[in-house]
């Protein structure tokens, strides 16, 4: 009865894993961290959506990448590179040994995020896309490095599920916001500076 049950739980979890939806990798599929709960399909291919301009040549960071889902399908469609940051590479690492992803269109960082921001951010890294879908709300001493780390133009797209109130995130500016059942990404980009008002005389 046990060996039973273990199949059809088996089978189960191999037809609910995610799939690449677009590009070289269309259609393979992705081995998920346990007790993972990854982004559905439909509100993946709507990110992708709205970002698919953006995404050819670009350079993306996915913090928290779990099986690297975001990352992947960016590179699949045309992202030059891919920075994941994620503690627990195990799945990730499979995934990408599976795809035969180029090892100089991507990089592992197997740290906790805050310290991998900031150390990407001293180095000079720069992304046109930084991908976050966090286990808990995100801290603003996690975010200064984040907001460094964009490129002018850049992106920060922020993941949350439906009831969660707006990320509150110093130095970004909410562009726009997306729902898509369960899940909710929260589109921000560089804060721009106010110009400062014009001198008069005896100031």
């Amino acid at each position: 009865m046990k060996r039973e049950v273990s199949a059809t739980s088996s089978r189960r979890s191999a037809g609910s894993r995610p799939r690449i939806l677009a590009g070289r990798w269309k259609g393979r599929s992705l081995q998920v961290p346990r007790d993972a709960r990854p982004t559905s399909g439909r509100a993946r291919e709507a990110l992708f959506d709205v970002l698919q301009d953006s995404i050819p040549e670009s350079r993306v960071l996915d913090l928290f990448a779990g099986s690297g889902a975001v990352g992947l399908e960016a590179l699949s469609r045309g992202a030059s590179a891919t920075v994941f940051v994620e503690k627990d590479s195990r799945a990730l690492e499979r995934n990408l040994a599976t795809l035969g992803a180029h090892r100089g269109e991507f990089e592992v960082v197997r740290e906790d995020v805050r310290a991998a921001a900031g150390a990407l951010a001293r180095r000079g890294d720069r992304f046109d896309l930084v991908f976050a879908d966090p286990p808990y709300a995100l801290k603003t001493a996690l975010v200064r490095p984040i907001a460094s780390l964009l490129a002018p133009g850049g992106r920060f797209v922020v993941q949350t599920d439906s009831e969660a109130a707006p990320p509150e995130l110093p130095g970004l500016a909410l562009e726009k916001r997306r729902a898509y059942g369960r899940n909710v990404f929260w589109f921000f980009e560089r804060a721009r500076l106010e110009p400062l008002p014009p001198s008069r005389p005896g100031w």
